[in-house]
């Protein structure tokens, strides 16, 4: 009886020690796998931030690969999906997802970056370090981008691409307004155009032409009789004013001719009268002699 016991506890401590022996073998496996897959790349990416982990992992530095490593991405996501089925829910994993941070879609890498500032670098995976509660890629930093390559930034944060959603979203928003609106005028245009609204429009259309016609009429008959007896008036004004009006011209005239005239007489010098020397005046009383008047003495 007690044999068969030991025996019984020996199968079964050698069937778990051949199914740990699996699993180390399966571990091994992928982790040979993923040092050949991930080592010595180089990409781009960028230099984010710094978050806490968890209390036994402490701060870790993430790394958003650039939206241009395709290759890179893939691979990444697929040694995610491998070490999940290897490794304990315990352990932390350096690779996820952008969008469990917040950012645009990508893959971040949770890893440990010394002595240098945020921003975009050229990056080379130089180890992968399979701890006890967490899988890190080691990463190297090759050169840092500096201002003058800023163009790069659609790139490295994926905005190109999500520019070219947002802009084919908007494309495809304004053509489901356009259609909306189109199909909103159609309809109003149906139920505005009936037989009954259609003969209302002919009646209304019939009668505006006539009132247009007829206040047309009555207005030129108007504005003929308004300016024939206008040119009337003005003739008998003209013909009972002109008497007037020329007695006043000749007043005025008459007023204006005397003051010049006086002005005239004013300024008009005094000028002798000319001799003419053409005439010889004749004298015929004869001379004065001195002669004897015996009358003069007594």
């Amino acid at each position: 009886m007690l044999t068969a016991r030991q025996s019984s506890s020996f199968d079964a401590s050698a069937s778990s020690s051949v199914m740990e022996s699996y699993g180390d073998t399966d571990t091994i496996i992928v982790k040979n796998y993923v040092k050949d897959l991930l080592k010595s790349r180089i990409f781009l990416g960028r230099y984010l931030e710094r978050r806490l982990i968890s209390q036994r992992t402490s701060y870790r530095d993430i790394v958003l690969l650039s939206a241009a490593e395709i290759e890179l991405k893939r691979d990444l996501l697929e040694v995610q999906t491998k070490l999940r089925n290897v490794c304990t829910d315990q352990h932390w994993i350096g690779i996820t997802s952008s969008e469990f941070l917040g950012y645009n879609t990508g893959v971040c890498i949770w890893t440990e970056i010394d002595n240098q500032p945020f921003g975009a670098f050229w990056f080379q995976i130089k180890s992968i370090k399979f701890r006890a509660d967490e899988v890190m890629l080691t990463l190297k930093c090759i050169r840092h981008i500096s201002d003058s390559f800023l163009e790069l930034e659609p790139i490295l944060t994926g905005a190109i691409k999500n520019s070219v959603e947002n802009t084919e979203t908007k494309f495809d928003n304004s053509l489901e307004s356009l259609k909306e609106s189109y199909d909103d005028i159609v309809h109003n245009l149906k139920s505005a155009i009936s037989i009954k609204n259609l003969k209302e429009f002919v009646t209304f259309l019939f009668a505006f032409v006539i009132a247009v016609f007829t206040g047309s009429t009555a207005f030129v008959n108007f504005l003929g009789n308004f300016i024939l007896a206008l040119i009337r008036e003005m003739s008998v004004l003209i013909k009972n004013s002109t008497p007037m009006f020329l007695g006043v011209l000749d007043f005025f005239s008459k007023i204006i001719g005397g003051f010049y005239i006086l002005l005239a007489m004013f300024f008009k010098p005094n000028t002798p009268v000319r001799i003419n020397k053409r005439t010889l005046t004749y004298n015929d009383q004869p001379p004065l002699y001195n002669h004897y008047n015996s009358r003069d003495f007594d």
